[in-house]
């Protein structure tokens, strides 16, 4: 699974909504995935080289639910895909989803960056 590259990234409108409008909430809680993320992604990436595929899930996960704050329906939709592979023991298919996983997660930082820079 690919998500297109047409689509946005996240959606500010509908993350500012969950975020009662709150423009300084959205800066910090990106700040907050910029910081903690990375780490989950590196473990994500480790758990499943090592095929240590209930790490890997719960990896999935958190950093599916991080990036739900910023309605980031791509990366979700990967995310969510390595976790249900992670679930099903599917080493085989989980391992291909990393790269794809991996690209969307620059993309989505890059897209939270920017955003941290102009609501700063």
């Amino acid at each position: 699974m690919n998500p297109s590259q047409d689509v946005a990234v996240t959606d500010r409108d509908v993350a500012l909504k969950r975020l009662l409008g709150n423009e300084k909430l959205l800066a910090k809680m990106a700040n907050f995935f910029l910081e903690d993320a990375p780490d989950l992604m590196r473990k994500l990436e480790e758990a499943v080289r090592t095929s240590n595929l209930d790490g890997a899930f719960h990896c999935a996960h958190s950093l599916k639910g991080l990036a739900g704050t910023f309605e980031a329906i791509p990366f979700q939709t990967l995310a969510a895909e390595v976790e249900r592979l992670a679930r099903a023991r599917n080493q085989a298919e989980l391992e291909p989803q990393i790269p794809l996983l991996e690209r969307e997660f620059e993309r989505l930082i890059d897209d939270l960056r920017s955003l941290v820079s102009t609501t700063n």
